[in-house]
């Protein structure tokens, strides 16, 4: 199943970096494992540009950043496309929200996962800059991570 898995937020505003650096951690497990038929990238916006990030592939997996106010920092939450509560980046103010535009490019043919599974973890700092995560949220990395991986099915040894 040809899976793409896509790390969203800002590399230098603390919290809103996590999606990018989970991701960076998976490629590197990903590659060392030999796992060819998917591919990691990062991106820093959501909306429209996200869903053509996902043209062509089988599954997709958004990780990012959510500030939901009713979970603790460093809550970890599995999401579908129909129960997404817009994390940090899925939703672009310069243009539409990640379901919107998949329905959109549905409509207009465009090859999109029929399995969009969205990682959010919820932040604690999304104002500040800095290249560091809180204490909380970078405590989640490790389990984000191992559940992603388990949810793939994917063996990284």
């Amino acid at each position: 199943m040809k899976t793409i898995i896509i790390g969203l937020g800002n590399p230098i505003l603390s919290d809103d970096s996590v999606g990018v650096l989970i991701a960076r951690e998976l490629k590197e497990k990903m590659d060392s494992a030999g796992q060819s038929d998917v591919e990691v990238i990062e991106m820093y916006a959501g909306g429209i540009r996200l869903m053509d990030a996902m043209e062509g592939y089988d599954r997709a997996v958004i990780i990012d950043a959510m500030v939901t106010g009713m979970e603790r920092p460093g809550t970890v939450r599995r999401l579908s496309l129909s129960d997404l509560v817009t994390t940090r980046n899925t939703l672009s103010v310069h243009d539409m929200d990640l379901p919107m535009a998949m329905e959109m490019g549905r409509m207009l043919g465009v090859p999109l996962p029929s399995e969009v599974v969205i990682w959010g973890i919820e932040a604690k700092d999304v104002e500040n800059f800095g290249e560091g995560l809180t204490e909380e949220v970078a405590a989640s990395v490790s389990l984000t991570i191992e559940l992603i991986v388990e949810d793939l099915h994917f063996s990284l040894r």
